[in-house]
């Protein structure tokens, strides 16, 4: 699926915005998933946490990530 497919994808999204947490990156990413894909997109998150931020991979971080998600309605 293309962006403007997605984009036109109407229903409930879910956000994960790197910019909510302060870094000394500035990291900007924003990662979205329809809201039946809510794991797929803190698995994501997840991963650019460890991968970027050197974060490491505990349940807690799992679970941070989780609660930060905003919903959005497309």
């Amino acid at each position: 699926m293309s962006i403007e497919e997605t984009l036109n994808v109407k229903g409930e999204w879910l956000v994960a915005n790197c910019g909510d947490l302060p870094s000394e990156m500035g990291c900007k990413l924003v990662l979205m998933s329809p809201v039946d894909q809510r794991e797929d997109l803190v698995t994501a998150s997840v991963q650019h946490a460890i991968d970027v931020h050197g974060h490491e991979n505990t349940p807690e971080l799992r679970t941070q990530l989780d609660g930060m998600l905003k919903p959005m309605t497309i």
